[in-house]
C-alpha cells in the first residue's frame, strides 16, 4: 500500500421526485407504487420508479 488517500467523494442534491403526467395511467401507477416503496423504506425501490417515470415516454413528453 502506497499510503496515500484519495479525495472523498462529492455527492450532489438529490433530484427532486418527479411528477407524473396527469392524464397517464401508467405514471399514476408508478406514482402509486412509488408512496407504496416510501411508507415501507424502501428508498432502493422508490429511485428505481423514480427513474422508470422519467424516462416514461408520455411523462417525457409532459415535461417539454
Amino acid at each position: 500500500m502506497s499510503g496515500s488517500l484519495t479525495p472523498p467523494v462529492q455527492l450532489g442534491e438529490p433530484l427532486p421526485h418527479p411528477k407524473p403526467a396527469a392524464q397517464c395511467d401508467v405514471c399514476q401507477a408508478l406514482l402509486h407504487q412509488r408512496q407504496l416503496a416510501e411508507a415501507r423504506g424502501d428508498m432502493s425501490k422508490v429511485t428505481d420508479l423514480n427513474i422508470e417515470l422519467r424516462n416514461h415516454p408520455e411523462h417525457a413528453e409532459w415535461q417539454r
